[in-house]
């Protein structure tokens, strides 16, 4: 006891301050535990408040700075109750900011370490005032990291073991790895600290790496939550680094449980002791008592009505539940029937109920068949080319042509096509005609009849231009007759076979507008050429697409 009483003159000389002995940094934000935050936060913007109370049993003992045995040595701190009040704003669905202020509601000391006399029972500790964010997580939501930042500003009272002295920070990240049916936290980073020493240095506090794992299980949908977490902290200071006295590991059990419907309002409640010889109490209780509020859009209430406005039936001459200033026909009912069900006017007749209305329909009787081949007329079509080969196999059912055992070449004319989405008729056999002559050789009748049939049978082909070519043998002037002459003597051809003058042109361009390489044969053979131009396609009447189909 004599050896152990020498060392307080000691101790007394060298400290003339104290420190922030507790060593529980609270989290504060309603999703966090007690000593871990979590980098989580709401989709909506909201204020949260925290209140708690701690208490710490011997955090700071005489065996921490006093080699060997400590008998007869008073702890200077034997019991330490404080609360922490913090109150914050999460916000963009990524960050938080919270502001920290502990104080020592009361604590029981031993006045035996230097100029710390006499210590105060409570004072006020230092102030955290501290952003975190989240910075990363997946799509799922199972992973994420944060990071967070903090100064504690020198509001404490040295003399209570509650403050520094001078400014102190954090610099820090968290993970968590969420599986649904427990999480995984993990906190690190540095606390920047003034420098202090007991004993003649035999124990040193100052910069420190701080660390946390935690693992939490949500029960019954959230409404409770219980877990445990080890945490603590290793000096980096000097000679003082990573020495077990001057670091801190604990360990708590904590849970937490929402005391109302909208889980808002949260009860905690958290207990551990320290897994080291390092100065951590050898019991830590914690409980707290939290509340959040999110800002949520509301929708306001109308005004009160000012005018009472009578209240005055629209004029309906018909009865057809359709007011005058928007009944077309405001004196003949509305029979709702297509194609317009809502304009006031009855549907004109329609017998056949094709959607086509008897006005214009040339088969009143035969509802339209919708081929896509004339359906404007009404009238359903079987061989609309009245080439014998019914439309349901014909292959070009607009053209009039001959039976084949060929699918694609069943009912389509020899020598000519028309393509579909062009405007020529291609000739696949060129026209003859005598050498040099405009009169057509007879082996070419069959090609021009088949023009005929063509435009006999589509009416909807209104102006067909033959244009005459030559190649560019012989003179210029010459070929441009000859080729004029050949263009107008097909057009005379198909005029005496019925087709009405005004549906066809002919012109020649003699040399000028070449298919081919006229240095060759073959090109000059191609390049002597009758073409037939659709250049006026009168587009057929749409049916209309709210019709009816008829009755089967």
């Amino acid at each position: 006891m004599g050896a152990a009483l020498t060392l307080v003159p000691n101790l007394a000389a060298a400290q003339g301050r104290g420190f922030y002995v507790d060593r529980l940094i609270m989290a504060g934000a309603p999703n966090d535990a007690i000593g871990i935050w979590r980098p989580e936060t709401s989709d909506k913007t909201r204020f949260f408040g925290q209140f708690g109370v701690g208490f710490s049993l011997n955090p700071l003992r005489a065996e921490n700075y006093i080699k060997g045995s400590s008998a007869g040595v008073a702890n200077p701190i034997d019991t330490q109750t404080a609360m922490y009040l913090s109150l914050g704003v999460e916000f963009l669905k990524r960050v938080q900011i919270l502001a920290l202020m502990p104080a020592i509601l009361g604590q029981t000391t031993n006045p035996t370490v230097g100029d710390l006399v006499s210590p105060p029972v409570s004072a006020p500790m230092d102030l955290r005032l501290e952003v975190r964010a989240v910075l990363f997580r997946n799509d799922a939501r199972t992973f994420r990291l944060g990071a967070n930042a903090a100064v504690f500003a020198p509001t404490g009272d040295q003399g209570a073991w509650a403050g520094e002295g001078a400014a102190s920070g954090l610099l820090g990240v968290a993970a968590e790895y969420d599986l649904k049916s427990v999480y995984i936290d993990l906190n690190t980073g540095f606390l920047f600290r003034p420098r202090s020493d007991l004993n003649s240095k035999t124990f040193v506090v100052g910069n420190d790496w701080r660390y946390g794992l935690g693992v939490y299980a949500p029960l019954r949908g959230g409404t409770f939550r219980v877990g445990a977490s080890v945490f603590g902290s290793a000096s980096i200071e000097g000679e003082a680094a990573f020495k077990a006295s001057n670091s801190t590991l604990e360990w708590m059990a904590e849970g937490k449980m929402t005391l109302d419907e909208k889980k808002r309002l949260q009860l905690g409640f958290g207990g551990g002791t320290r897994l080291t010889p390092g100065y951590a109490p050898d019991l830590r209780l914690v409980a707290t008592i939290g509340y959040h509020l999110p800002i949520e859009d509301t929708v306001p209430k109308s005004p009160p009505k000012k005018f009472k406005v009578e209240d005055t039936r629209p004029v309906d001459t018909d009865k057809d539940g359709l007011p005058d200033d928007i009944d077309l026909c405001p004196n003949e009912p509305e029979d709702h029937k297509m194609p317009n069900p809502d304009d006031g006017c009855a549907a004109p007749p329609d017998r056949d109920g094709d959607g086509i209305p008897d006005s214009r329909d040339a088969c009143p009787d035969k509802p339209e068949d919708f081929d896509k081949i004339d359906d404007q007329d009404g009238c359903p079509e079987d061989d609309f080319d009245k080439d014998g080969v019914g439309d349901a196999v014909d292959h070009c059912p607009k053209e009039p042509g001959e039976p084949s055992a060929e699918k694609d070449k069943n009912g389509c004319p020899v020598f000519i096509r028309r393509l579909e989405g062009s405007t020529e008729i291609q000739i696949l056999k060129q026209v003859q005609f005598a050498t040099g002559s405009a009169k057509i050789l007879s082996n070419s009748f069959k090609i021009l009849d088949e023009v005929v049939k063509l435009m006999t049978i589509n009416k909807d082909v209104k102006l067909v231009a033959i244009e005459g070519h030559t190649d560019d043998r012989g003179p210029v002037k010459m070929n441009e007759k000859l080729s004029d002459d050949r263009a107008h003597s097909v057009r005379q051809y198909i005029i005496d076979k019925g087709i009405h003058p005004d549906r066809l042109t002919a012109q020649g361009f003699g040399p000028h507008k070449p298919i081919a390489d006229n240095n060759t044969t073959d090109g000059r053979q191609k390049n002597r050429r009758v073409e037939f131009h659709i250049r006026d396609n009168a587009a057929p009447a749409q049916p209309d697409p709210n019709a009816q189909p008829a009755p089967q």
